[in-house]
């Protein structure tokens, strides 16, 4: 006995025949299957394609917060930022020992365009 032979002996598959047509019920059911797909891809899809701001962006908000504190916790606090954005830059000519001895003066603004440079340099890279 051959498969031919085989294929000849078996029944025909019975299904029902709203099974076999494609009718109103399995096109609402498709577009709900849809649309349901869509509200639970969004927010993964919103999240994934959402625009990230710049690092130069961030370091802009960050030194304008900045700006509102007092001097000593400014130098330190964009000190910190500039060795986020980049641990090997160096601290500007005076701030450094201004750090740590509380009798030297800083000035910030150096610090802030140390910051930018290093935001900038991050974003080139």
């Amino acid at each position: 006995m051959n498969e031919g032979d085989l294929l000849s002996q078996l029944a025909p598959v019975r299904i029902p025949a709203e099974f076999a047509a494609f009718g109103l019920r399995d096109a609402l059911l498709l577009m709900a299957l849809g649309i349901l797909t869509g509200v639970l891809l969004s927010p993964l899809l919103r999240l994934l394609t959402r625009p990230r701001p710049s690092r130069l962006s961030l370091a802009r908000t960050a030194i304008s917060r900045f700006r509102q504190v007092p001097d000593e916790a400014r130098v330190v606090a964009l000190a910190n930022l500039l060795r986020k954005l980049d641990p090997s830059a160096p601290l500007p000519d005076g701030i450094h020992d201004g750090l740590y001895d509380p009798r030297n003066t800083m000035d910030a603004e150096l610090l802030e365009q140390a910051v930018l440079a290093a935001a900038r340099k991050r974003a080139r890279a």
